[in-house]
């Protein structure tokens, strides 16, 4: 009994300092009195919580001169970016690419190592390879690494295996993987969940209580903030909206998943995935030579950029039929932001003013305050990436590591 309330009295210390911690990221330099009001802790409790941070390099002193008044400057407390540092990946069907930044998001080093010419069978010896390459190039960079987050833009199974890569069925144990190479705790990811742990709780729509997060890619995903908490059906952050159907906005609508009945040809995965997009740049660009990737995307964005009619057709689709289907879901739960990610959005500006355009006119609602905003970071930016990192460390699983050390 004493050692199950010791326990549980270490782990409540554990998420306070979790809290403190973010606490200071998020003002960036703050003083232990301010602490104490904003996480209504007593001060005393603020003192010896920082007093560990501290001592285990995670926090830092800073010296604030006060401009208002004479004496003794104020000390306030920063997160440290001299001692730990995150490590972080993005496995996609194809690229791999390996992260080092310290702690507050620095960027140290990054290396990018190509898919495309990879088995997705030999998947294994590959990835393998490539962080023993990254590693021997880098290991001196990286003397305090805090964990290993790998993130996937793919399905991970029950068992948290990889299950699939792009439209590639795979079978493989990352944690197994990588556990040779590390005595660091590692976090696997699917990359939705991951964006989605960065945009709640650091991200461009803090202090909005109905928020979705939807995302466009190989697959579709959908997860909703209503009145401040993730709605999470079956323990299940993600809510399938892959068979909406869609109405018939283009004449090139009949032109794609020819293979399909009109039933499942009008669903939404069937309208605006990835393999959708790359069908559409084919038919209207026929010559273009382009493997189904990054640079294809990049190929359409040129063409919108300039201007070009094929492209603009395309580009015009796509928003109708997703501020289509998000004035239905606003429609539902009341949602007052919509954040939106996809590799889609090279042309962010042109993109947000022609989708909020369409779905204010969708709504017929003058009252309406509805938005659709993008991150203001790039998809695979290494802030977002480790952002699994950033809230292991928020709830304390990953302080509870550090701290007994």
């Amino acid at each position: 009994m004493m050692k199950s309330f010791q326990d549980e009295k270490l782990t409540l210390r554990i998420q306070q300092q979790g809290l403190v911690y973010r606490l200071v990221e998020q003002f960036e330099e703050i003083s232990r009195i301010d602490l104490a009001k904003l996480s209504q802790l007593a001060p005393a409790t603020i003192t010896s919580l920082t007093r560990e941070l501290i001592d285990k390099k995670l926090l830092i002193e800073k010296a604030v001169r006060s401009t208002e008044s004479r004496g003794r400057p104020a000390i306030g407390l920063s997160v440290s970016p001299f001692y730990w540092q995150s490590l972080s990946a993005i496995l996609t069907e194809d690229q791999f690419t390996i992260f080092l930044c310290e702690l507050d998001g620095t960027l140290i080093t990054k290396q990018f190592y190509s898919l495309e010419q990879v088995s997705f069978d030999q998947l294994d010896i590959f990835l393998k390879s490539y962080m023993e390459d990254f590693l021997s190039k880098n290991e001196v960079k990286m003397p305090h690494p805090i964990a290993f987050s790998i993130v996937v833009v793919g399905k991970l199974d029950e068992q948290n295996n990889l299950s699939k890569l792009g439209k590639a069925d795979v079978d493989l144990n990352l944690q197994t993987l990588f556990k040779s190479f590390f005595k660091i705790p590692i976090l696997i990811k699917e990359y939705f969940e991951t964006w989605l742990l960065w945009e709640s709780s650091l991200g461009t729509v803090i202090g909005y209580e109905n928020v979705l997060f939807l995302e466009i890619d190989d697959v579709i995903n959908l997860s909703i903030l209503s009145n401040g908490k993730l709605f999470n059906p079956q323990n299940n952050y993600k809510i399938n909206v892959d068979l909406l159907q869609v109405p018939k906005f283009s004449p090139l609508q009949d032109q794609i998943n020819l293979s399909l009945p009109d039933v499942e040809r009008y669903q939404f995965k069937n309208q605006v995935s990835h393999q959708v997009i790359y069908e559409l740049i084919d038919l209207a660009y026929p010559d273009n030579g382009l493997k189904n990737n990054l640079n294809k995307f990049h190929f359409l964005s040129q063409k919108i950029k300039a201007g070009d009619e094929p492209a603009i057709e395309i580009l015009e689709l796509v928003v109708n039929i997703l501020a289509y289907i998000i004035m239905n879901l606003v429609k539902i739960f009341s949602s007052q932001r919509v954040m939106l990610i996809s590799r889609l959005l090279e042309n962010k500006n042109i993109f947000l003013n022609m989708i909020n355009k369409t779905l204010i006119a969708y709504l017929n609602d003058p009252t309406s305050q509805v938005e659709v905003l993008t991150s203001r970071y790039e998809w695979n930016d290494p802030i977002v990436i480790s952002a699994s990192i950033k809230r292991g460390i928020y709830d304390g699983t990953l302080l509870k590591e550090v701290i007994s050390n």
